[in-house]
């Protein structure tokens, strides 16, 4: 067996691992589309690699030309596939020029009898380009998701190998003819370019895989920090932004606010009108809250028709101010849920954070009288706690 039969089946081997791994992960319904996508482009890419293996064995027309618009053709699709991950809009125009010219290239050089250099020159310039394209895609759509230094991660690969490839196409011009030999002979340099596909191959699947693995994870931990209903902030997150905050408190004298919202008369929303139109409220008062309040404040749902709202940096007037933003923004909602017109209204309980460090246990003791106090008060209404008496 020659190392070109080895080489051939470890690229076999490997194409058939990550297709069949895609094909499972769409089935799983693990990024589908583009796992489907994902799948193509590596049956595309080996037989395209074993195409190149026989290049002085085989027909050049079909392990030159045939190679080079499969692999092309393999590379546009996972490009595709990389942009329906990301949500961008697949630009199929573009894809389908940089098809057409592959292809009008490769066969016009074939027919005037090119030298074999132009074709490395042709191919190399494709997939520089359509890795270059896909990194600087990613790179851009995976930051707001991933965070900045997650998506240079994930973008590393395609760039790099994209800069590889512009290196080839260099290295090919200035060569010139010198490459046709190890194009044409069976074996020879074809072996070194399926050695760094096979790598090439190994890294872009892996980053593939990290970048499907990472935002599952990140749909977990939203999954476990939201609520289902509104997608605010349940009561075990809020809980936990209540201490950061504490502590931020204590350590920096950092002060902040919080505000206990509860809607008013809300079990008889639900007897007169049933528990659908109750959960159409309490998504419409969720989304006027969330709407309401600033980029830094954290909004939740700590169970049943109890919100909570944290307002960092934020005094006893701007807390009162923001607290009066919420009621009239939830009082103008309209619901059509709810017939005849019905309004909707909330009370609020205002409460500032003492000076130095206040138990978070303290603030919310403080907060429940507040809001009690502004239910007595007649509800649609603000009511604010007392400072607190202790501190620790």
């Amino acid at each position: 067996m020659t190392h070109a039969h080895i080489l051939l089946a470890a690229i076999l081997l490997q194409q058939a691992w990550f297709g069949a791994l895609w094909t499972l992960a769409a089935w799983l319904r693990l990024a589908r589309r583009a796992a489907v996508h994902w799948a193509l482009a590596t049956i595309g890419m080996s037989l395209g690699m074993g195409l190149i293996l026989q290049r002085g064995v085989w027909p050049d027309g079909l392990t030159i030309t045939g190679a080079n618009v499969l692999i092309a053709a393999s590379m546009v699709v996972l490009r595709r596939g990389c942009q329906v991950f990301a949500r961008l809009r697949p630009t199929d125009g573009e894809h389908a020029v940089v098809l057409v010219a592959v292809a009008l290239g490769q066969t016009t050089i074939a027919a005037l009898d090119g030298g074999m250099w132009m074709v490395a020159l042709l191919g190399s310039a494709t997939f520089a380009f359509v890795m270059l394209r896909t990194g600087v895609e990613l790179a851009g759509a995976l930051t707001p998701e991933f965070g900045r230094r997650a998506a240079l991660c994930c973008t590393l690969a395609p760039l790099t190998f994209g800069v590889l490839f512009a290196a080839r196409l260099v290295l090919v011009a200035v060569q010139g003819p010198q490459v046709d030999a190890s194009i044409t002979t069976p074996g020879a340099g074809n072996l070194g370019v399926a050695f760094v596909s096979l790598a090439c191959g190994m890294v872009i699947h892996t980053t593939l895989i990290g970048m499907t693995v990472m935002r599952l994870v990140r749909r977990l931990q939203h999954q476990s920090d939201h609520d289902t209903l509104t997608g605010l902030l349940n009561r075990r997150a809020m809980a936990r932004e209540l201490r950061t905050q504490a502590q931020r408190q204590r350590r920096h004298g950092t002060g902040y606010a919080v505000l206990s919202i509860d809607i008013d008369r809300f079990k008889g929303i639900n007897d007169r009108h049933g528990h659908a139109a109750g959960d159409a409220v309490l998504a419409r008062v969720a989304q006027a809250l969330r709407a309401g309040a600033r980029e830094v404040d954290r909004v939740g749902r700590m169970g049943g028709e109890e919100f909570c709202v944290l307002l960092p940096g934020v005094d006893r007037r701007g807390a009162e101010h923001a607290a009066r933003r919420l009621l009239a923004a939830v009082r103008g909602m309209p619901h059509p849920e709810l017939p005849g017109g019905e309004a909707v209204t909330v009370s609020i309980g205002v409460a500032v954070a003492g000076p130095g460090f206040e138990l978070v246990e303290r603030l919310q003791r403080r907060l429940d009288r507040a809001l009690y106090a502004a239910k007595h008060a007649g509800r649609d209404c603000i009511a604010h706690a007392e400072p607190a008496g202790e501190v620790a």
